[in-house]
């Protein structure tokens, strides 16, 4: 079998065929050449005249321990709609050096791991993970989400420290997330109803918290809907070993109290009576951050801290190595 035949069938590259493999330093450089006679605006596809030729390079998939690498000769086209625009390559997305596979995985690695381990795996840079998840993001974003919308709940979620939160709007009927916005006041969740424009008249109900700035944009925007307001607030805590719920407070409000009393139920069912060492794993709120609300000391004694405080997201099996007194029992 020859070279190219084998590439041929084990890249698979839509609408282009592979003309050439060399082996060099910076890895595998496959030479492709596209089956499309025509060239095609990558801006909105219509048929356009060549204006200019040029090589251009693609990262793909690495081959084992090798970098793999598509070269090959693309145009320049004369769209009478767009201007002078690189033609449409079928298995890259337009004005991108990597191929749609490549971004896919890293697109699809992003929810399994940081953008630091990503980098280091993919050997690309930190900042390119970002921009690679938001184009596939974009390009798999349902354009439909927003129409015909009849029960929404609207909610922040903690995304960084100091107080960095992002609103998010769920329909209610599929489970779906059909809006995020940076920010958690009326200003933000307004910015979902303008975008929406006339199609917020079909919202019947909403849902939200207590939240004095929700109530507002939603009683502005839509006022023939109806609130349901959620005001409870429930924590949690989970034996990182057993995987079980030994701790847990339900509140109306979201005080340092609610953790608290929570981490006091944990504690007395873990070990009753017992001056047990305590290693507390917690999001990024503050209200759940030990340090921020004295979790050293309180008023029912101190919760003796041995070793540091693990902020989740990173993995919870880093903060216990420790020494075999420092570890927290996990009974």
């Amino acid at each position: 079998m020859r070279v190219t035949t084998a590439f041929n069938k084990l890249l698979r590259l839509p609408g282009a065929s592979v003309v050439g493999v060399t082996f060099g330093a910076e890895g595998v450089v496959v030479a492709v050449r596209l089956r499309r006679r025509r060239s095609r605006c990558s801006g909105c596809g219509r048929k356009a005249p060549i204006h200019d030729r040029s090589t251009r390079r693609w990262r793909h998939l690495d081959l084992g321990a090798q970098r793999c690498l598509l070269e090959g000769e693309i145009r320049r086209v004369r769209c009478p709609e767009c201007g002078v625009k690189v033609e449409e390559v079928p298995f890259a997305r337009p004005g991108v050096r990597h191929t749609r596979d490549f971004e896919d995985l890293t697109a699809f690695l992003a929810q399994q791991a940081s953008k630091t381990v990503i980098a280091r795996l993919l050997r690309i840079d930190w900042a390119t993970v970002g921009r690679i998840v938001e184009r596939v993001v974009e390009g798999h974003l349902d354009e439909t989400r927003l129409a015909g919308l009849v029960m929404i709940g609207v909610d922040e979620v903690s995304w960084r420290k100091r107080h960095r939160y992002l609103t998010c709007v769920a329909d209610h009927i599929d489970g779906g997330v059909v809006w995020v916005a940076e920010g958690r006041s009326a200003a933000t969740l307004q910015g979902f109803f303008e975008e929406l424009g006339g199609d917020a008249a079909t919202i019947q109900a909403v849902s939200i918290d207590m939240s004095a700035g929700y109530e507002k944009a939603v009683r502005e925007a839509i006022p023939h809907a109806q609130i349901a307001f959620d005001p409870f607030h429930v924590s949690f805590v989970i034996d990182v070993f057993s995987r079980k719920v030994v701790g847990w407070q339900l509140a109306t409000n979201m005080r340092t109290d609610l953790v608290l009393d929570a981490l006091r139920m944990a504690r007395g069912l873990r070990s009753p009576g017992a001056d047990v060492a305590l290693v507390h794993h917690s999001d990024r709120s503050s209200m759940d951050h030990p340090e921020s609300h004295g979790l050293r000391g309180t008023r029912d004694g101190p919760f003796r801290m041995r070793t540091r405080i693990a902020i989740y997201p990173p993995c919870p099996s880093k903060a216990l190595r420790a020494s075999p007194d420092q570890r927290a029992s996990p009974c």
